[in-house]
């Protein structure tokens, strides 16, 4: 009975797929465009099974199966797709394993998932933490029943796969990285926003607030903002906390949104809301006080429901927050 271990990463794993690759090179010859190590043993710090998991691309999957007594003679173990169509899969060694080759055919869309998993992990420590510590925690409880460990582990793999999925997604895309400073200001339990009518929040409601002007303070941006876009005079009472927003969208020919957002509590001191002064980078169309149960995502930015939640909680999360199919309503 094979014995399920997981021990500290070692750099002795990269020199042992560095050597089998030596070997299925030989074998695979022509066959062969790459091999990827991949699996827990390919994360350096990540704690693991001291199984070297290696996926070698081919140019036809079709041609594996006549390497298999080669395979064979180097101590593989044939396994066909073994559950999962398109690969053909290969275990050295019985009770002592020490290799699984997990072969695919150019193009086929599980090395990407294989390669974008292993990369998110090398640069993500606080999962690659709670992933190896999980792993460790389950070998433990089913040393002899692999079957168990496998299963307890599923959940954090589907999360992190998740994860990376959205990663590679932010990676690939360009990026526009706004800064700005809002004030959060309630009457009978309404607050105060802004009618947006330019940029990715066009046409919802949105909060007083926006860039800084040269020379200018975080407190004297929100009072300036606060004045232009709804007419309000307002004292800053405290900074209540920053957040940041991810919006993927179609906004300036598929510009995504990297939005950092301080946020104030503040109240007000004098003036009423009158209709905003038309000038360049004036973005307000005027306010309005809406309750909570009036905000939705297709009528308010990030910013306007994570003011609610702020009200509700009294709590900032240091999570960014992600809008994946984020919609520009254009006129």
């Amino acid at each position: 009975m094979r014995k399920v271990e997981v021990i500290e990463y070692s750099k002795d794993w990269a020199l042992l797929f560095e050597q089998e690759s030596k070997t299925l090179n030989e074998i695979f010859k022509e066959e062969l465009l790459e091999i990827h190590h991949i699996g827990s043993t390919s994360v350096e710090g990540l704690s693991a099974k001291p199984i070297i998991d290696m996926m070698p691309v081919v140019r036809d999957i079709e041609k594996i199966d006549l390497f298999n007594q080669q395979m064979i003679q180097q101590g593989y173990t044939p396994k066909g797709e073994n559950g999962l169509p398109g690969r053909r899969y290969f275990q050295k060694g019985e009770n002592n394993r020490t290799h699984h080759i997990h072969i695919y055919e150019q193009g086929n869309p599980e090395i990407e998932r294989h390669l974008v998993f292993r990369d998110y992990l090398k640069v993500h420590p606080v999962d690659l933490n709670r992933y190896g510590e999980l792993k460790s925690k389950l070998a433990k409880l089913f040393p002899f029943d692999i079957e168990s460990y496998i299963n307890g582990k599923d959940k954090i793999v589907q999360e992190i796969e998740e994860n990376a999925q959205r990663w590679k997604k932010r990676i690939q895309l360009n990026f526009h990285r706004p800064f700005g400073v809002y004030g959060i200001c309630v009457q009978e339990k309404k607050l105060l926003v802004i009618e947006k009518n330019s940029g990715p929040y066009i046409n919802r409601y949105d909060l007083p607030g926006g860039n800084l002007e040269p020379r200018e303070s975080l407190k004297e941006a929100v009072q300036r903002e606060f004045l232009e876009e709804t007419g309000l005079l307002i004292d800053v009472l405290e900074q209540i906390g920053t957040a940041d927003f991810m919006i993927h969208t179609d906004w300036r020919e598929g510009t995504a949104v990297h939005h950092i957002a301080v946020f104030y509590l503040v109240e007000q001191t004098g003036g009423s809301i009158t209709k905003p002064l038309l000038f360049e980078g004036q973005d307000s169309l005027g306010a309005v006080w809406i309750a909570e149960e009036e905000a939705t995502k297709e009528n308010s930015s990030p910013l306007v429901l994570k003011a609610f939640e702020w009200l509700r909680t009294k709590k900032f999360s240091i999570e960014a927050t992600y809008y994946e199919q984020w919609q520009v309503k254009k006129n």
